[in-house]
């Protein structure tokens, strides 16, 4: 089973989530999810009518944090990437608000989601002469409007930022 599905925003915009899950041979069995979900945004003109064909604008990926660090869940996610195609338009900023009023909805849980911390997580970005990319200076400032948001919150204990969930 994947889980594959389109949630309209307006009559512009739509979020498709994707989460794969494991093969199983027992049918019985709870499913079992790979420990990434993709979220991807897509848009169109205001001009381009009801036929207009969308495009992705903005994309974010989680990664389970089960397998990285002890003490979370596999329903604790780092938002391992988020990406928009033009900065500034506030189309991440919608995928957050999306997540945060829809993650209940999904056919499985999401507990969290807190900012990377690559020196934390394992997780490393490799780009040419520079094999480690810590946490950007853009994603610390998208964090940091979440937070006067009201959207996020910094936890010291863990080093990274998360959601705050309504």
């Amino acid at each position: 089973m994947s889980f594959r599905h389109e949630y309209p925003l307006d009559e512009y915009t739509f979020v498709e989530v994707i989460r794969e899950s494991e093969p199983s041979n027992d049918a019985a069995s709870e499913v079992q999810w790979q420990p990434r979900v993709e979220l991807h945004l897509h848009a169109r003109e205001a001009n381009t009518g009801v036929d207009g064909s969308y495009v992705e604008v903005a994309r974010m990926l989680l990664r389970s944090l089960e397998p990285i660090i002890p003490d979370f869940t596999a329903n604790d996610f780092v938002q391992h990437g988020l990406k928009s195609v033009q900065p500034g338009k506030g189309y991440a900023h919608k995928l957050h608000d999306f997540i945060i009023s829809h993650h209940k909805s999904f056919p499985f849980a999401i507990d969290n989601i807190y900012s990377t911390e690559p020196s934390l997580d394992n997780i490393y970005f490799v780009q040419r002469n520079q094999p480690r990319l810590y946490i950007s200076e853009s994603a610390k400032t998208f964090w940091g409007k979440r937070v006067k948001a009201g959207k996020a919150e910094y936890v010291e204990a863990l080093k990274r930022f998360r959601i705050t969930w309504e």
